[in-house]
């Protein structure tokens, strides 16, 4: 009553014309699947079609079944590759997915979510979550709130969703690292565990145990004035799992599976590390419920601080709509009063072009894009409150429960 699972993730960073050696990379990291033991495959930032219908052909032979989510204006990103049937498929966009203003990012643009796959191997199911969550970009992160949203929306899906499934993985880049509250919220509402801390029973000399994923000084796509400062790097790309009470699982192997640079050429496979867990999952002969309880009085803590994330969030929305309509309203005023007093040139019609197109953009952000922001980050925040307020409430009846029982 014994199976293995191999699992490998891999954000790809493969943004057509702006990513490096896309093609080459695309084409190695093809070639390093056919030639490997992984069963599942989760692949992030592949944002070119093309792409995902190159590698699926090419690896037609050993993962036969696969599935693109398709998002947003330039696609999720997000791809799965099996070995077994992929019965079911679902993809949940997030509402709160970054800011349309901020092209360079580009996060609002790729429509981006979790995307499931509910894979049928044999008589088990198997359900794989693949996404990638909001990235800081700044020391000062304006998108927290934005990153602690979806990772408590994927954590609800991860939730209500894993059942009757034997086992539920979740991998991907979470942008997230160990300890910071999206991984607390990720890892504790699903009850996920991490395999970083668990001890590995294979031997496999060419995985290495994952110490950062991301700005590694073994990436050549590391800058290296952030290699030297922080050698390691983050890890922020996972793959997290949990099993049914009627399963256990052993960690076979784990850690990164590619090698520092592609075979032969003086790039990496990605501006990230690859992932791999090696699983081998048997009937369980013991009881998680103590290790459940734990887990329920830690969240409590974990969602009032991702509340009070949120609520901040609503303060500063609500000043960035008082600047925005200030800022388009007195343009526009300016715009009406001076009608008649620019000269009849050229460099002044383009100046009053210009002025015009901030005093939209401005008018734009402070009315309709506020409202959308602040709708989503709404829907978010009351989803956290009512779940501590009824989980308030069930303990609160459990305890009645047990006085009575004690009284009897």
């Amino acid at each position: 009553m014994e199976f293995n699972l191999n699992i490998f993730t891999l954000n790809c960073w493969g943004i057509p014309i702006v990513s490096k050696n896309r093609k080459e990379r695309i084409s190695a990291l093809t070639k390093y699947l056919n030639t490997s033991e992984h069963t599942i495959v989760c692949l992030q930032e592949i944002w070119s079609e093309s792409d995902y219908l190159y590698i699926k052909d090419n690896l037609n032979k050993i993962l036969p079944y696969s599935y693109y989510f398709y998002s947003g204006v330039l696609g999720s990103g997000l791809c799965i590759f099996s070995k077994w049937i992929i019965q079911d498929v679902f993809f949940h966009q997030w509402s709160l997915n970054g800011y349309i203003h901020k092209i360079h990012h580009g996060d609002w643009f790729g429509g981006k979510g979790v995307g499931l796959c509910r894979i049928k191997c044999g008589e088990r199911l198997i359900n794989i979550y693949c996404t990638h969550l909001h990235a800081e970009y700044h020391e000062d992160d304006i998108y927290l709130a934005h990153r602690v949203l979806q990772a408590y929306s994927t954590a609800e899906l991860v939730n209500l969703t894993r059942e009757p499934a034997d086992v539920s993985i979740i991998a991907g880049d979470l942008n997230t690292c160990p300890g910071d509250l999206s991984y607390r919220i990720i890892t504790q509402l699903p009850s996920l565990i991490d395999p970083f801390d668990l001890p590995c029973e294979g031997t496999n000399p060419t995985i290495r145990k994952p110490s950062g994923t991301s700005e590694t000084a073994n990436n050549s796509y590391t800058d290296k004035k952030q290699a030297e400062t922080l050698p390691e790097g983050k890890r922020i790309d996972h793959i997290l799992f949990h099993v049914s009470p009627s399963w256990e699982a052993k960690v076979i192997n784990f850690g990164n599976p590619l090698e520092d640079k592609v075979p032969g050429e003086p790039f990496s496979y990605s501006d990230h590390n690859a992932v791999t867990l090696e699983l081998k999952l048997s009937a369980a002969t013991s009881n998680s419920e103590e290790k459940k309880l734990i887990r329920d009085k830690s969240f409590d803590a974990t969602v009032a601080q991702a509340i009070k994330v949120c609520e901040e969030a609503t303060e500063t929305i609500t000043k960035s709509k008082k600047l925005f309509l200030t800022s388009g309203g007195l343009l526009f005023m300016f715009l009406i009063a001076t009608v008649g007093f620019w000269p009849n040139k050229i460099i002044y019609d383009f100046i009053k072009i210009v002025m015009t197109g901030f005093c939209f953009y401005y008018l734009l952000m402070g009315t309709l894009w506020n409202k959308i922001e602040m709708n989503s980050l709404k829907a978010g925040l009351n989803a956290l409150q009512n779940f501590n307020k009824t989980r308030a409430e069930v303990k609160s009846l459990n305890t009645n429960v047990e006085e009575c029982k004690n009284i009897e």
